[in-house]
């Protein structure tokens, strides 16, 4: 498919997929043209971020928060410190976009950091990296060492005055980490917990100064939104949705890979089909995970609509992290859902009771429903009861996200999973 923003310029990259066993070749800072980042660094903070917020630029990581109005609240804290953190801990299963950026466009990573760290005020940054990360790791250490050596970082950055500091942080292998304020409290040396909110991280955030968290996806996008202006980023995608996404395909397909969309100007089908290459063995597809496994599924038979926030919203499911895992109709559903359950179970940071026994509860019944082969009525109000009660106690989205995936099976496929006499009557 033609390329649109995030891959445009530097590395040549194949948005089809990446082949073979050969890494690619490492990027050079001297044959990067940080042209983007002196242009922004002539604007004022405000007229920075007036444009990130014309553009109107979800959250790329999951959450789908505006990207200008966070850096906004940011700028009008008052304090002696604020802070920029990139958050690269990339644990949502089926999702590589944030590793693939890291590896083959770290420069344009690099100047999305440097670009909302001035943009907020901020004269210390971290990016905070999935420890299994080794490759982009040593990757963006390079990188940072050799913008020390070119002056893109430390003080008077490109003679505009502005002075700033990053440093990268190795994660723990904590799902948990990505969620904004564990994260936070793994930067300060403390346990990977959730905080409750408010305050929320941009008042009150690393070494409770005021911080503004993004993923690696969004600070790329708002270089790209500098690159080009508001304006013409904004006519690409809908009224909702705007500009492109990074699209992570895995799962039972022939071409998984990074693929670059614009919002939607493509359905969900083609997005399998024409550039995963469709379902492998000539198996037939059962249902998609849109946005990884914190995501309601949808059945092959929803997948005919644009790939966008909105019409994912109503189909009852929603973007996510942009990880689409295909699944074919050899697997068992049992089995699926007893794995993401366990998933859930382990990752649970435990600060919330009601999330660590719950998620434990689930899983156990999911187990004794999969050697009996099929939910009772009984078990499938207990498992929602006790959804119910994560949501509403969970001070952090793993919590309140856990269960979807198991809704949404018992939603769908309710004659595969239920027992035989109790597939009447049933919601």
């Amino acid at each position: 498919m033609e390329e649109k923003i995030l891959l445009k310029e530097g590395i040549d990259i194949d948005l089809k997929g990446r082949g073979g066993d050969t890494p690619p070749a490492e990027p050079n800072i001297n044959e990067y043209d940080f042209f983007v980042l002196e242009e922004a660094l002539n604007l004022d903070r405000e007229e920075i971020i007036e444009q990130i917020k014309e553009a109107y630029l979800k959250g790329r990581g999951g959450a789908g928060f505006p990207t200008g109005l966070k850096w906004e609240m940011a700028l009008a804290e008052e304090a002696e410190q604020k802070y920029m953190i990139c958050n690269a801990d990339e644990a949502e299963t089926g999702t590589f976009k944030d590793r693939y950026l890291l590896e083959n466009v770290p420069f344009k990573v690099l100047e999305g950091i440097i670009i909302g760290a001035y943009a907020i005020g901020a004269e210390q940054a971290y990016i905070y990296m999935r420890g299994e990360y080794a490759r982009p790791r040593n990757v963006f250490s390079k990188a940072i060492e050799e913008a020390y050596k070119q002056g893109l970082l430390g003080e008077d950055i490109l003679g505009s005055g502005f002075n700033l500091e990053l440093r990268l942080i190795k994660g723990a292998g904590a799902y948990i980490c990505g969620e904004e304020t564990a994260l936070l409290n793994s930067i300060e040396g403390k346990r990977g917990r959730s905080r409750t909110k408010p305050p929320y991280p941009i008042q009150k955030g690393l070494f409770d100064q005021p911080t503004a968290v993004n993923n690696v996806e969004t600070l790329a996008s708002c270089r790209e939104i500098i690159r080009i202006g508001a304006k013409e980023y904004k006519s690409l995608g809908t009224k909702e949705s705007r500009g492109t996404k990074l699209v992570c395909l895995s799962g039972d397909i022939w071409k998984p890979g990074v693929y670059e969309v614009e919002f939607g100007q493509v359905t969900i089908k083609e997005i399998v089909e024409e550039y995963g290459g469709g379902t492998r063995d000539d198996a037939q597809l059962k249902f998609i995970i849109p946005g990884g496994a914190s995501t309601s599924i949808l059945p092959a038979e929803k997948l005919d609509i644009p790939y966008c926030y909105e019409t994912l919203a109503q189909a009852g499911s929603s973007v996510g992290s942009g990880a689409i895992i295909v699944v074919d109709d050899s697997h068992n559903l049992f089995d699926l859902m007893v794995t993401v359950s366990r998933f859930f179970m382990d990752e649970t940071c435990g600060t919330c009771f009601p999330c660590k026994e719950g998620n434990r509860q689930v899983n156990h019944i999911l187990n004794k429903v999969a050697d009996k082969g099929g939910f009772s009525k009984e078990e499938v109000e207990i498992v929602k009861s006790i959804g119910r009660t994560i949501y509403l106690s969970a001070r952090c989205g793993l919590g309140q996200t856990s269960l979807n995936f198991i809704y949404s099976i018992l939603k769908n496929y309710p004659d595969e999973v239920l027992l035989g006499g109790d597939k009447h009557g049933k919601d």
